[in-house]
């Protein structure tokens, strides 16, 4: 080959290279467009649930009051609240304002599951996990949620990478990076020790046992160190759960059911249940076979145990934390989500690189996408409520309250819902609320009590307006108190069910001042 010849052939490389990477960089630019395009759109269209709305007004209290979370006990979320107290200072408290932050979380979630995955396991699984989390109906429902697990799951992301970082370089600034990553992380959620959890088995693992990481042990026990401080206050609240000296509305589930409910949730989050089925089976056989894939590479630094790590201490942490006293709730867990895909992601790689079963490659890929489809189409982006539809509710007895009727929200603690949508809807003001009291919490409430509540708040009213959730007073009120001495003493008017929310209108036969309660 002649000088010039050899030249033609390098140039040809390098423009191979370039093109290359062009390609590689537009399909990125592609994915983050799209789950941008999924999570910043349609924020308004499900209504705030409880939960959300629970969290928005406390976020409108006074700033000294907001900060007392990160100290006060049973708090799961104290640095999104402050977060969020100063966001609707700014932004207001409408749907789309209070869901933004979440959504952008989502985006920078995708951009970050990038950065991991190449780090540990090649640009192309790096490409294929942001390509599956962008499309994630998982993902997708908390990024479109006024709530802290988009948040978790970045931050989550940023811990892993960091430590990986600190790993390879052993730079301080990166071993700083994971301890302020790692305590903003533990700040944003309780259950996201099992996120350290996982990651300190794998550094106990290569670092103290394996010695693969010669040098690295004096900068992650400094670390482990540092990070111990931040977390006491958490973990004494977190050990009076677990206790059993703080009651938790979670019911008890099995490992076997754990599992199969991280399936489903990790592949399609909700849908029928052939296409549930069927999905878990695929996302759960493709993750298995990419930490195998991932373990043959034979890195030294076996990464593929990171990954596997991250993908099953928080689901089975969560499950054994829960055997003493139950917190298990899949959301919790999220944290496992990007580590799964990215062995899902490391199985499909692998396959298309193949040069005689490629075919299974692409096969798989459009699976993936077929089953998320569904789910995005039909839940995600659903104009029917797929969440609790308080808006609805709310608007109806803004629509058809009279002068002088009373509101009457039971259990209780929803009131807060009432305080939200007397704010968006201004002829609500007008009407008093009643919390109704527990008669499950507080052993000295009874009906007679409950009568006499009704006479102080609203001894004269003839109109009331029962609001509740269906699947919540069974646990305050499980006989039914309340809506037996509305029927006794008056009669239904009007009647309104949506998703998660009863309302019914009473017409009493006599105020409550006037009913005797004895």
């Amino acid at each position: 080959m002649t000088v010039t010849e050899s030249a033609r052939a390098g140039s040809e490389r390098a423009g191979r290279l370039i093109y290359a990477r062009l390609a590689h960089y537009g399909v990125l630019a592609a994915i983050v467009v799209a789950g941008a395009a999924l999570r910043l759109t349609a924020l308004n269209r499900q209504s705030l649930w409880f939960d959300e709305i629970d969290v928005v007004v406390r976020a409108q209290r006074p700033l000294d009051q907001v900060l007392r979370t990160f100290v006060a006990a049973g708090e799961n979320g104290p640095l999104y609240n402050i977060l969020l107290a100063l966001w609707v200072r700014l932004a207001g408290i409408s749907e789309i304002a209070v869901r933004a932050p979440s959504a952008v979380a989502g985006v920078v979630g995708v951009l970050l599951i990038y950065l991991l995955g190449r780090r540990v396991a090649g640009a192309t699984v790096g490409l294929i996990g942001a390509g599956l989390l962008a499309i994630s109906p998982y993902h997708v429902w908390y990024s479109q949620e006024a709530k802290m697990y988009a948040m978790v799951v970045v931050l989550a992301l940023a811990s892993t990478y960091a430590l990986v970082e600190a790993l390879e370089r052993n730079e301080r600034r990166w071993w700083v990076a994971y301890a302020v990553s790692t305590t903003l992380l533990f700040y944003t959620h309780v259950a996201t020790v099992l996120v350290f959890a996982a990651q300190s088995l794998y550094a106990f693992y290569t670092v103290i046992l394996r010695r693969a990481w010669p040098g690295r042990a004096r900068g992650w026990l400094l670390a482990v160190a540092v990070l111990t401080l931040p977390y006491v206050p958490i973990a004494l609240w977190a050990l009076r759960v677990i206790g059993g000296q703080v009651a938790t509305w979670h019911a008890q589930v099995g490992l076997w059911d754990a599992l199969q409910i991280f399936a489903v949730k990790f592949a399609v989050n909700r849908y029928d249940v052939v296409v549930q089925e069927r999905a878990a089976v695929l996302y759960a056989v493709l993750a298995g076979l990419g930490a195998v894939v991932l373990a043959l590479r034979r890195q030294p630094a076996r990464w593929w145990l990171l990954l596997l790590s991250l993908s099953v201490v928080p689901v089975v942490g969560l499950w054994l934390v829960s055997l003493r006293q139950s917190v298990f709730s899949d959301r919790y867990a999220i944290v496992a989500l990007p580590a799964y895909l990215l062995l899902v992601a490391a199985t499909v790689a692998w396959l298309i690189r193949q040069r005689w079963i490629w075919p299974l490659g692409l096969a798989a890929a459009f699976l993936l996408v077929t089953f998320a489809w569904g789910p995005l189409r039909d839940v995600n982006r659903a104009h029917t409520a797929q969440k609790e539809d308080w808006r609805s509710a709310y608007a109806w007895v803004a629509d058809h309250a009279q002068p002088g009727d009373v509101l009457v929200v039971t259990p209780g603690y929803l009131i807060t819902t009432y305080d939200y949508f007397a704010q968006r809807e201004p002829r609500l003001a007008q009407y008093q609320a009643i919390a109704m009291r527990s008669f499950t919490a507080d052993v000295w409430f009874n009906e007679e009590e409950m009568v006499r509540l009704l006479q102080e708040r609203a001894g004269s009213a003839t109109g009331f307006w029962l609001i509740e959730s269906p699947d919540r007073v069974g646990a305050d009120d499980p006989e039914r108190a309340l809506e037996r001495w509305l029927d006794t003493h008056g009669n239904p008017t009007e009647e309104l069910v949506v998703n998660g929310v009863r309302v019914t209108r009473y017409e009493l036969s006599a105020p409550p001042a006037e009913i005797d309660t004895a």
